[in-house]
């Protein structure tokens, strides 16, 4: 019988999702970081049932309908009623019903602040002593400091999951935002300058840009000026000790040109294809796309799962089309339904937002998850 005490406590294990290396247990079907999924989802259903939490607000019913899109979807180009994707919609449909239903707020027991203690500091500590841990099942980016002879790769810090380094960046700046808009003003002396020397060297650039306008529009809503000021000296200091504006401005910016042309590949792929395509998608798992090259999934001989259009919104029109699209953004038509506040929740959203339109961040479910627990949390808030 779980308890409320319980309730509250077993939640917090998904939060060890971002910080477990992606290694197989059981063939394809089963690996090391879906195992907290498992334990949560089956708790939550356990609940679920006993409690009777059925009901279903008009975000529910727009995200029941999502996934029955996706399945239908999946069924026409796959003959299969689920895959890796409907997985993963499922267990965040899960995790709305849990929290919109409970009959008090979710506790967080700050796992989003200890995760970012935690990711931070092994970025700088990694980065300092050029910490390698190897490479996981996905045999991309090693965990902790990563030596190229390329000039945009060498040196970068990357996290326990295959996204990379700008993944990493982001989920630094995801949980370091939601700690400083969370928590007393005093905490953002350590918060600030922890996040920015986090970020600065997994060199992200977008990342580090969305950081600071946020830490700005913090500090500039409370009246923080002398901190306003400190944090900008924080963070010219790293900013040229780390040798940033050389990496920036001088190297030969192969990353930005990449992204480029994914982003010119994939609005072209888009625009070119048929009506069908363009309005009900490819389905999930289809193509991939590197540089200005389009391959289809199971022809492509590298490593596909880190290669997509660096934008998750036409990445989800490409993958789900015109109407799955509309299906998804109606998901969170209730963020727009209230006036602009700065709950933690809400800004948390809205920096997976931004960040979106510059990665795959919500193909990314190691670190999209939490977009979903910040919105439904938020939810549960407002009601």
């Amino acid at each position: 019988m779980l308890n409320i005490k319980f309730k509250n406590i077993f939640p917090s294990i998904l939060f060890f999702i971002p910080i477990i290396p992606h290694i197989e247990i059981f063939g394809p079907y089963l690996h090391t970081d879906d195992l907290p999924v498992l334990i949560f989802t089956t708790l939550a259903l356990i609940y679920i049932i006993k409690e009777k939490m059925f009901y279903l607000d008009l975000t529910g019913k727009y995200f029941l309908a999502f996934i029955i899109f996706l399945i239908f979807q999946n069924i026409y180009i796959n003959q299969s009623a689920l895959s890796s994707d409907i997985y993963r919609f499922l267990f965040y449909f899960v995790l709305y019903a849990f929290i919109t239903n409970s009959k008090e707020e979710l506790k967080d027991l700050n796992f989003p602040m200890i995760l970012f203690i935690f990711l931070s500091t092994f970025s700088i500590i990694s980065y300092l002593l050029e910490i390698n841990l190897g490479v996981d099942d996905y045999q991309t980016w090693s965990i902790g400091f990563n030596p190229s002879e390329l000039d945009y790769l060498k040196g970068r810090t990357n996290g326990f999951q295959a996204g990379g380094p700008n993944s990493f960046a982001d989920l630094i700046t995801i949980t370091a935002i939601y700690s400083l808009f969370k928590y007393k003003n005093s905490y953002a002396l350590f918060i600030i300058p922890l996040s920015l020397i986090g970020v600065i060297v997994t060199y992200s650039r977008f990342s580090l840009i969305v950081l600071i306008s946020f830490i700005f529009l913090k500090l500039i809503k409370e009246k923080l000026y002398i901190q306003l000021l400190g944090s900008v000296l924080i963070l010219l200091i790293s900013a040229n000790t780390l040798g940033v504006y050389e990496r920036f401005l001088n190297d030969d910016n192969n990353g930005i040109s990449d992204r480029l042309l994914m982003l010119q590949a994939s609005t072209e792929y888009y625009s070119e294809s048929s009506i069908e395509s363009k309005l009900f998608g490819n389905g999930s798992n289809q193509l991939i796309f590197q540089s200005e090259n389009v391959y289809l999934y199971d022809e492509f001989d590298n490593n596909p799962y880190s290669y997509g259009p660096h934008n998750s919104f036409i990445f989800y029109l490409i993958n789900y089309g015109l109407f799955g699209v509309l299906l998804f953004i109606l998901i969170f038509t209730s963020l727009f339904k209230r006036s602009f506040n700065f709950n933690a929740n809400f800004i948390t959203v809205i920096v997976f937002l931004v960040l979106s339109m510059a990665t795959d961040l919500l193909h990314n479910h190691s670190v999209a998850w939490l977009l979903y627990f910040a919105y439904f949390s938020y939810i549960k808030t407002e009601n």
